[in-house]
């Protein structure tokens, strides 16, 4: 069954958001409200679910973990996560860590006016850099640097814990451990631009974050081994060819790597418009491979996390 709403996303019937976001038959169960998700347990929230260039209105890539109804991690701030996270009920001084996957504008696009809403008091995390693209640090002095920034009114941002993962490292490298909260990272293949995927453990609940990447990383698979939600960007369909092939993995790469890491649901965000286009076409070849639960991200998607 595919899950299509009207283009505005945010006032769609409990009854389509619920079941038809279920595929594999296999409930899923969805909060049935667009606001915060709860005042207790760990979930996962969907800020932006757009792929790449835009999809019916979504925003671009973008996620809260909830814990205990404080949001206390966010993974990547793509085009309209912004509005979306204000439409969440979220706080950015209440966050812990925000991380950005990579550099590409649309999963980094709203940090500027994220940051500008509060003080915030984080961690801030992101790739190491190559020819192409900066190190997250030099990147961040680029924005809010004191002279020649993008944005220098928010120069005090620089003061803040800042962790650049090494996206060459053959070891997950540790990006955040406090208060029961662990991040875990590892560097992923996207073409020529360097990506990291991230992993979330609270307590005995786990949520993995793919990023943008082709899959052929066996260490992370590794890092995502058992996770109890896995967030994979199905950007392009079964029969990509030429730059979309080496930047994103096929739906079957993650039907195979989910089934390989043992995931417990796996969430399709960053979802391509040729592949919501037919959907149901586009999701048969990883479900040859993965039988488990299997979600279609919505904006603004409430998921609880098994095992919280």
């Amino acid at each position: 069954m595919t899950h299509r709403c009207p283009p505005c996303r945010r006032r769609c019937p409990r009854v389509v958001t619920a079941a038809a976001l279920v595929l594999s038959g296999f409930l899923v169960e969805v909060s049935p409200s667009f606001a915060a998700c709860g005042p207790t347990g760990v979930v996962l929230q969907v800020l932006g679910s757009g792929g790449p260039n835009g999809t019916g209105g979504r925003a671009s890539a973008s996620y809260l973990i909830w814990v205990d109804g404080t949001p206390r991690v966010m993974i990547d701030a793509g085009g309209g996560s912004f509005a979306r996270f204000q439409e969440s009920g979220a706080d950015v001084e209440r966050l812990d860590l925000l991380a950005l996957s990579h550099l590409h504008p649309d999963h980094s696009s709203e940090l500027p006016a994220l940051m500008w809403t509060r003080a915030p008091q984080l961690t801030l995390a992101g790739p190491s850099g190559n020819a192409g693209f900066p190190a997250f640090d030099r990147f961040l002095a680029a924005l809010f640097g004191a002279t020649n920034s993008a944005f220098p009114v928010l120069q005090r941002l620089l003061d803040l814990p800042v962790v650049v993962v090494d996206v060459t490292a053959t070891e997950p490298t540790e990006v955040y451990a406090a208060d029961g909260i662990r991040v875990t990272a590892i560097g992923v293949p996207h073409g020529d631009v360097p990506a990291v995927g991230y992993r979330v453990d609270v307590g005995d609940a786990s949520v993995g974050f793919s990023s943008d990447q082709v899959g052929t990383n066996p260490a992370f698979t590794r890092l995502v081994r058992e996770t109890d939600l896995l967030v994979a960007h199905t950007a392009v369909p079964e029969n990509v060819t030429g730059r979309g092939a080496e930047l994103h993995a096929r739906p079957s790469v993650w039907g195979q790597l989910a089934t390989d890491a043992g995931v417990g649901t796996l969430v399709l965000s960053h979802v391509g418009s040729r592949v919501r286009d037919d959907l149901d076409a586009s999701l048969a070849p990883l479900k040859a491979t993965f039988t488990g639960p299997l979600v279609v991200a919505d904006d603004l998607q409430c998921i609880p996390v098994a095992g919280a």
